[in-house]
């Protein structure tokens, strides 16, 4: 019998999207958070926060894609770490809310559509239907250019 290949994602939503990451980039989320804001900062960069004695950038994940703002008492922090050409960078996305964490199949995963989406399917790795919802299966790795990737490592 040949094992299927699972693997673990969180869930949350922006806007009126639901997106999953995979788990082995979470490293917490934060439900209480103290910003010290930036100035001159991207619109996308909210500011700065501690974590864990770490002070890491934190990206409004609704500015980064284009959706419009929301209520920022409700908003939570998934604390995420990638790894992009040897450097490992660490840094907080607000998202309106975190939903559920669950396993798959790799076959589970189907192809990003070529046509009708709205975002850059750069920033996808497929889609995944579960529990009767859509989820885009966000790739962290392309979801910031080589300047922002630079400039967020810098902060």
């Amino acid at each position: 019998m040949i094992e299927k290949q699972k693997k673990t994602y969180l869930t949350f939503k922006l806007y009126k999207e639901l997106f999953a990451i995979n788990v082995l980039n979470v490293l917490e989320v934060l439900q209480e958070y103290n910003v010290v804001e930036l100035p001159d900062a991207p619109k996308y960069i909210t500011g700065m926060i501690n974590f864990r004695n770490d002070i890491i950038p934190l990206i409004n994940f609704r500015e980064k894609f284009m959706f419009p703002e929301n209520k920022p008492d409700k908003n939570k922090i998934i604390v995420i770490s990638i790894t992009i050409d040897d450097n490992s960078i660490k840094f907080g996305a607000i998202v309106d809310r975190v939903n559920d964490v669950f396993e798959i199949d790799k076959d589970e995963i189907k192809d990003t559509p070529e046509f009708g989406s709205k975002y850059n399917p750069e920033y996808l790795n497929g889609m995944i239907f579960k529990n009767n919802k859509h989820f885009m299966l966000l790739n962290l790795e392309k979801v910031f250019t080589n300047e922002e990737i630079e400039l967020v490592s810098k902060l």
